[in-house]
């Protein structure tokens, strides 16, 4: 008796199952462009056997994905390479009528070179402040796989390299808060610390010189100095010292002075001889002694 009552309940099971497949067997709920197969299974499905490739295409054709219904092409024609393929492996259906994640597991090795190599032909570019400053060679920077976490991010893809601020912050301190120029004047983006610029290849900042910025560069401009911001200095009173050695031209101090010691002299960028030295100290003996006579 208990057998009998097994096996009438599997004949109702299947009768159910024969007559209202949908409701009995249907795991969710089809896309809305398949909404019309809602009750028609055998339309996709082969009993006992799942899904094949030909019940797709009997109304994708593979020359088609991707037209829109008045044959206008809208996406990347690449499914007709796909022809060994198990659609089921990358389309997903059951999901609602709008899933947020339609493909199943898409692989872009299935993709023939210049398709990989044409991210845009399929994805639109970010309209981030980044991604609008770059080329469009994804791959430059992105892999296919961990697409997110595998980035290797090469400056030299941007467009303008002479606007890092668009990027990047401008550092909140004393020294850069003077400087209005691009960062590529003193940094380079293969190594971005140290900086490149050695402010004593043009002037040796000794400890008489530790002054900050703007008192030899003026209007933050440090294309040109001047080393009269300090000091007694005057235009006329310097003149007037050097034309007593001969000297006209003062209009580059550091060619001569590479640092505030007075023995660092140098004359056309030659270093002075010992006659010249010694003349050179016995003068500015003589002016800080009338000086102190002055006083």
């Amino acid at each position: 008796m208990k057998k009998l009552y097994v096996l009438l309940s599997m004949v109702l099971v299947i009768m159910l199952i024969i007559l209202y497949p949908h409701a009995m067997i249907n795991p969710g709920e089809l896309a809305e462009g398949h909404q019309k197969l809602n009750s028609e299974c055998l339309a996709c499905h082969k009993p006992f056997d799942g899904i094949s490739n030909e019940k797709c295409i009997s109304c994708h054709k593979l020359s088609d994905i991707g037209k829109d219904t008045t044959g206008r092409q809208i996406k990347t024609l690449f499914h007709q390479q796909l022809s060994s393929q198990e659609c089921s492996s990358c389309h997903a259906e059951h999901q609602g009528l709008f899933p947020e994640h339609p493909l199943n597991d898409f692989k872009h090795e299935l993709l023939s070179t210049s398709v990989i190599n044409n991210c845009n032909s399929c994805h639109a570019t970010p309209a981030d402040n980044l991604h609008t400053q770059v080329s469009a060679n994804c791959n430059s920077c992105h892999q296919t796989q961990n697409w997110k976490n595998s980035v290797s991010f090469n400056h030299e893809m941007l467009l303008n390299k002479s606007n890092c601020a668009s990027c990047h912050q401008k550092p909140k301190d004393n020294f850069h808060d003077l400087i209005n120029e691009n960062c590529d004047k003193c940094h380079s983006t293969n190594k971005w610390v140290p900086s490149t610029f050695d402010h004593s290849s043009y002037f040796e900042l000794d400890r008489n010189h530790n002054a900050t910025c703007n008192t030899c560069h003026a209007n933050n401009n440090y294309n040109s100095f001047t080393c009269y911001g300090c000091h007694e200095h005057s235009e006329r009173s310097i003149l007037a010292e050097h034309n007593e050695e001969g000297i006209y031209n003062i209009s580059n101090c550091a060619s001569c002075h590479k640092s505030g010691n007075e023995h660092d002299i140098k004359n056309n960028n030659k270093s002075l001889n010992e006659s010249d030295r010694n003349k050179i100290k016995d003068f500015i003996k003589s002016k800080d002694k009338k000086d102190k006579d002055d006083d």
